[in-house]
């Protein structure tokens, strides 16, 4: 009579002992996927967030130079003009085309590349640039005035000539002044200039241009910009620097940085 209950009392432990060994797996599976939905979470939120409101820019060239520098770092408000379908350049909610003098990133019409030029021409627009570079619109020039002493920037972020990449007297220096933007221009001394063609902007595009005038491949090049390739509104500087290291070009050189670009309002 004693042996099935010593069997019995065995099997018994034996259970407890599975039991127990079982506790800690399950715990693990249960953790390991909480871990992968957070995980995944994060990247979810941080997708909708690129696609949505911000996404990052670095300047590759000298096309906008005075208002923006080869290495500058720039945040991108894709929020600004309206929601696009993910992975496509159709709109899903379009709150409001650009206004003239908005710095914008948009793919360019003759690749895929990204670019940021300012916009000066909405639809509807008649433009041209007289022999002097000056911008007319509609009949009317486009406000500017002169500025005497670039060297000393004012109101303006303070230019060397080192992120120039020339010397102040090749160029002339202009404040050029919109309804919601005032912003510098540059033209190159030794350019010789004739009236350029009349631009009349058709619906649904913009005539964008650089403010380095003569050294910018704008819409006087490419052609009326489409609308729907406008990814966004560049609004501010977060990091910028003279150089980046040499192995790693997409990184600023902790060296060269320009600290007081750092959290600048684009213009």
């Amino acid at each position: 009579m004693r042996q099935p209950l010593v069997i019995f009392a065995k099997g018994e432990e034996l259970l407890k002992k599975q039991e127990l060994q079982n506790v800690p797996k399950k715990k693990l599976s249960v953790e390991l996927a909480k871990g992968m939905g957070s995980f995944w979470g994060i990247v979810f939120l941080i997708l909708s967030i690129r696609w949505l409101f911000i996404e990052p820019f670095v300047i590759p060239s000298g096309s906008m130079i005075p208002g923006l520098l080869v290495h500058d770092h720039i945040v991108v408000n894709k929020f600004e003009y309206g929601i696009r379908y993910p992975f496509t350049s159709r709109f899903l909610w379009q709150r409001k085309i650009p206004n003239r003098g908005d710095v914008v990133v948009f793919r360019s019409v003759e690749d895929r590349r990204f670019m940021i030029k300012r916009v000066i021409g909405l639809p509807g627009d008649e433009l041209f640039l007289d022999e002097k570079g000056q911008v007319w619109i509609n009949d009317e020039r486009l406000s500017r005035s002169s500025i005497q002493n670039p060297e000393k920037g004012g109101e303006f972020y303070t230019l060397s000539e080192r992120s120039l990449m020339a010397r102040y007297e090749d160029y002339n220096f202009f404040r050029e002044i919109t309804p919601r933007h005032e912003y510098r221009v540059i033209y190159r001394k030794a350019s010789f200039r004739l009236d350029s063609q009349i631009y009349k902007v058709p619906d649904g595009h913009i005539f964008v241009m650089g403010d380095n005038r003569d050294n910018s491949r704008d819409s006087r090049y490419f052609g009326f910009l489409p609308l729907s390739r406008v990814m966004g509104r560049a609004f501010g500087v977060w990091l910028s620097c003279e150089e980046t290291l040499p192995v790693v070009s997409f990184l600023c050189n902790p060296l060269e940085l320009r600290w007081k670009r750092f959290f600048k309002k684009i213009r």
